[in-house]
């Protein structure tokens, strides 16, 4: 290989390089946004959880009471 090959063969492996770096520096872009992503639907997952548990203790509450009441109603939930 002559001196000038070498040189040419250095730059297109330094392009190359140039390349995969600059692809790498996106694909760690796009996992820090999907890691946000991700994260942000954990926490809304979260507060629709703690939403639903409260919504079905406020329900079982409800039922609780009308068990525990003197009406009618609540009478003919007792049997």
């Amino acid at each position: 290989m002559t001196h000038l090959e070498n040189l040419n063969r250095q730059l297109r492996i330094g392009d190359v390089l140039n390349v995969i770096m600059a692809q790498s520096l996106k694909l760690m872009d796009i996992i820090n946004a999907n890691q946000k992503e991700v994260n942000r639907l954990k926490k809304e997952l979260d507060q629709l959880k703690t939403h639903t548990d409260n919504a079905t203790d406020s329900l079982k509450d409800g039922k609780q009471l009308l068990f525990e009441s003197d009406d009618v109603e609540g009478e003919l939930l007792k049997n």
